[in-house]
């Protein structure tokens, strides 16, 4: 098992595509598939279901996806904890954030932060939510910005609120739907949807709305993306309805095509700052300060 079988696997994983994978990776898929037989060889056990039509992970492939992703993650970061012996005096903030979008949270706390904390140097990390907190737990990261869902069962963290908000109904206005302020799910039975994979978002068992979203993805009604970026390049360009935390998206991130409806049936989503309960780390409770002061 080495890096390159990893990084195979990892990629055909979240691509369920070995043709992309190659493409991505600069090698052909042949090798792909080398690598990924070596791999399930060595493990014993098979990772892929593949047929003409499609390409699943089996049950084993999704577990020792996580376990693949956080030793690539672990190998990249040896240089970078290598380089921080070496700074003469110069500490680390590790942040991680799902999405992006969480970066404008940061701008002008990190501004204020580098003003009081000129010797520390922050490093943002883009994860999914369930490998960054387990990077926390495992002090691989100081920080998290999130929601609280994301650890509701995770009693060793701590969360702070920032703000509360919703999921919200990004409607194009070709979509015949009356002009309102708020719809239900019934409103929005008969449409196509664009929204974020789970690991973006985790799923809440009281959440009517993702049970909602998880029925129509069975129709194959709903398009589920990366990033926050696809989703609303789709939903501008008129595929679907999209639906997104309120935090994940602002007004200059839209146009005038687009109509942002509240959802009646969605939970109020607390959003801001995990952190672990016995972290003595006083440069995470100086960023919290800065965080508050700008909300």
């Amino acid at each position: 098992m080495n890096s390159q079988e990893l990084k195979c696997f990892v990629v055909a994983a979240d691509r369920l595509n070995f043709t992309r994978a190659a493409k991505e990776l600069y090698v052909t898929p042949p090798t792909v598939t080398h690598h990924i037989q070596h791999l399930e060889d060595e493990l014993g056990v098979k990772l892929f279901i593949r047929d003409s039509k499609s390409v699943q992970l089996t049950t084993a492939g999704e577990i020792f996806y996580h376990d693949a992703h956080d030793i690539l993650l672990r190998m990249e970061e040896i240089p970078n904890r290598l380089k921080a012996v070496k700074m003469d005096g110069q500490r680390i903030l590790k942040i991680g954030c799902t999405m992006k979008q969480d970066t404008k949270v940061l701008t002008k706390a990190l501004r204020l932060f580098h003003q009081e904390n000129s010797m520390v140097s922050p490093r943002i990390y883009l994860d999914d939510y369930f490998q960054l907190v387990n990077r926390l737990v495992e002090n691989q990261l100081d920080l998290i910005m999130g929601t609280k869902a994301m650890i509701q069962d995770r009693t060793e963290c701590q969360f702070q609120k920032l703000f509360t908000c919703s999921m919200k109904a990004l409607i194009p206005k070709e979509i015949a739907i009356v002009d309102q302020k708020s719809l239900s799910i019934n409103d929005l039975q008969n449409y196509s949807f664009i929204t974020l994979r789970q690991k973006s978002i985790p799923k809440l068992k009281e959440d009517e709305l993702e049970r909602f979203l998880s029925a129509k993805t069975r129709e194959k009604n709903v398009i589920r993306q990366d990033d926050v970026e696809a989703v609303l390049a789709l939903t501008l360009s008129g595929y679907g309805i999209g639906i997104l935390p309120e935090y994940a998206f602002c007004k200059e991130d839209l146009d005038e095509t687009v109509q942002v409806v509240d959802i009646q049936e969605s939970l109020e989503i607390d959003y801001g700052i995990i952190y672990l309960k016995k972290d003595k780390n006083l440069l995470v409770r100086e960023f919290i300060k800065c965080l508050n002061s700008f909300l």
